[in-house]
């Protein structure tokens, strides 16, 4: 690599383009179906689940992980400030320029990248997304709770002495993730949000 400096603008980059694939589009677009225009409109797993079944789903949502998991990967290994490669990554996410700047809500894709740069806390923020689904309900509830916690939960983790670029980026994904589910917070306010039955939606082909 050239220098650290470059090598996380370079990995940064690379980041974002990763991110940016849209998985759910692509798929679905094979199968002959615009995603967007289906059940919420949105590329991402969740929405992969409802129209297209649980196992394209599914892989939608790996596929969603794979793409932020890899450059965080990468940034441990070559750049001083693995946050802003794996933050980028998020970001190329939800700003998908194959999509014209539409893309997901970042939530596979941001705990995938901290899976990979802070793997206990993001543990346990996953139990706590799990936690929330099964007694509310709601998958919307659960993101925004578990991906807003994140950042304390790296900074709590003391004894792991995070970077302090992992524990900037996992509040920047909150700020993002929790934005990219702004729909969804007002139609908790009104009352219009759609609950998912979980045990539905793992029998759903």
């Amino acid at each position: 690599m050239i220098s650290p400096l470059w090598d996380t603008v370079i990995l940064a980059v690379f980041g974002f383009l990763s991110g940016s694939i849209p998985f759910g589009y692509l798929i679905a677009s094979a199968k002959g179906m615009d995603i967007r225009k289906m059940g919420s409109g949105n590329i991402g797993a969740t929405n992969a689940i409802r129209v297209l079944g649980m196992s394209w789903g599914m892989g939608v949502g790996l596929l969603d992980a794979i793409k932020g998991a890899v450059p965080a990967y990468l940034a441990l290994q070559f750049s001083p400030l693995p946050g802003i490669v794996g933050a980028a990554a998020v970001l190329g996410h939800v700003f998908s320029p194959w999509l014209r700047f539409n893309g997901g809500k970042g939530v596979a894709t941001t705990f995938a990248v901290f899976l990979v740069l802070a793997p206990f806390p993001a543990l346990t923020a996953l139990g706590i997304w799990i936690l929330l689904l099964l007694t509310a309900g709601y998958v919307s509830i659960a993101s925004i709770f578990s991906i807003t916690a994140l950042p304390a939960l790296i900074f709590l983790w003391g004894r792991f002495n995070p970077e302090i670029s992992v524990i900037a980026a996992a509040a920047g994904c909150a700020l993002l993730v929790a934005w990219a589910h702004r729909g969804n917070m007002m139609r908790l306010t009104a009352g219009k949000e759609p609950r998912t039955k979980l045990w539905k939606m793992l029998w759903k082909r």
